[in-house]
């Protein structure tokens, strides 16, 4: 796209609004755009590469800094190195690899990414953590043509729902009916639908560094955002007056299309997880389960994986019993060993001023508390594991 596209010019001058009722979107207007533009640029701010470079929490007196399971999105790499630097500045050892979905990024001389597979085992999609020295990314096309294919899944997701609202089937129209929604909202969400698909054709972002921002949460970002952006969410809910109210009706309608698009996953969009594990392990690289609470089937079945995370800020509450299945399973290639992912999104740490938090905020790279938790301090002793076990043991496989 040239610097005088669309990707970067406002449309003039601002369009009339859709009739009530009428079939066509209505065209997007000045505000739309800049929303729009702003929410779909990887570029930062003065303001936002300081506070991606400023972490929430510091540990001074901590000599590891362990960060295994971490998304710096689109914020550069040596803000991240910097956020470290300040978090942990008396740490004498650093493993912290970038974890982005579905993109390989390299950081210190490691690479690591978060990959959606599919299982046919479990009939589900899984995600797995990879981690390997950077340099064998040299020539791994095999595995990067895996990556690449896994990552237009969630652009995906987003135009199919994007499609879903504009045209609900039978079964879709019932379920937005018994939840409520009145026939002129679904056609509101509808006419917003075609309006934002609109905006991501004409503007080229899915051709460009800005494909990294096509996930679900445009969508809510772009309606908080039209709607007077987080302030006018102090009080949430449907209830809520104001624009902030509708907006929270038309934020639940899409969270209620999601489901139903997540519900229809084509296997065929992923790659096998035992075929991505295998093609992994050719390179020499360790493969962790995330969160595995979301998908508990994954760990029955015989992937070859280093571990699991016991503990994750998304599935906090099943640490000890998820370390004694560690040493309960068997079968495995090699002792499972106990991993912990903060999981920190930076988008959460940047956008704040534009938009709300959607959970994730209170994470911190680098910061997982249960590993001094006295509880599970006790499972993690009796199971033989512990972070340096963990730590060790993993760079040794790596190596």
């Amino acid at each position: 796209m040239t610097a005088d596209g669309p990707r970067n010019r406002l449309p003039e001058p601002e369009p009339p609004p859709c009739p009530p009722g009428g079939k066509d979107p209505p065209p997007a207007g000045r505000k739309d755009w800049e929303i729009f533009l702003r929410l779909t640029s990887t570029e930062l701010s003065d303001s936002e590469r300081e506070a991606a470079a400023r972490p929430d929490l510091t540990d001074p007196g901590e000599e590891i800094c362990f960060a295994p399971h971490f998304h710096p999105e689109w914020v550069p790499l040596e803000l991240i190195g910097e956020r470290l630097a300040r978090a942990f500045p008396g740490a004498a050892r650093r493993f912290a690899v970038p974890t982005q979905h579905n993109v390989l990024a390299s950081m210190e001389g490691w690479c690591g990414v978060e990959a959606d597979v599919w299982s046919s085992k479990c009939g589900m999609k899984l995600q797995l953590l990879v981690h390997m020295k950077a340099d064998r990314l040299e020539g791994a096309s095999a595995f990067r043509a895996m990556i690449e294919r896994t990552f237009r899944y969630r652009e995906f997701q987003l135009l199919d729902i994007l499609e879903l609202a504009q045209r609900p089937d039978r079964e879709t129209g019932l379920k937005i009916a018994k939840a409520g929604f009145k026939p002129a909202e679904s056609e509101a969400v509808g006419r917003f639908a075609a309006t934002l698909k609109g905006m991501i054709d004409e503007s080229g972002v899915a051709s460009g560094p800005g494909a990294v921002m096509l996930k679900n949460r445009l969508v809510t970002d772009f309606v908080e955002c039209r709607a007077g952006g987080p302030a006018a969410f102090s009080c949430r809910g449907p209830a809520a007056a104001g624009p902030a109210g509708a907006a929270e009706r038309v934020i639940a309608l899409f969270n209620l299309l999601k489901s139903v698009v997540k519900s229809r996953l084509e296997p065929a969009r992923f790659c096998e997880a035992a075929e991505l594990v295998e093609e992994a392990r050719s390179l020499g690289a360790g493969i962790v389960i995330p969160h595995p609470p979301r998908f508990w089937p994954a760990l029955l079945e015989d992937l070859d994986v280093d571990g699991w995370e016991v503990w994750n800020p998304s599935t906090p509450d099943h640490a000890v019993f998820l370390v004694e299945c560690l040493s309960r399973r068997g079968g495995a290639k090699r002792p499972l060993l106990a991993f912990m992912g903060d999981d920190t999104h930076m988008s959460s740490k940047i956008r704040l001023h534009m938009v709300s938090d959607k959970g994730g905020g209170d994470r911190e790279i680098g910061f997982q508390p249960p590993w001094r938790d006295p509880a599970v301090t006790a499972a993690l002793k009796a199971a033989g594991q512990s972070r340096l076990r963990t730590l060790d043991e993993y760079l040794e496989r790596l190596a």
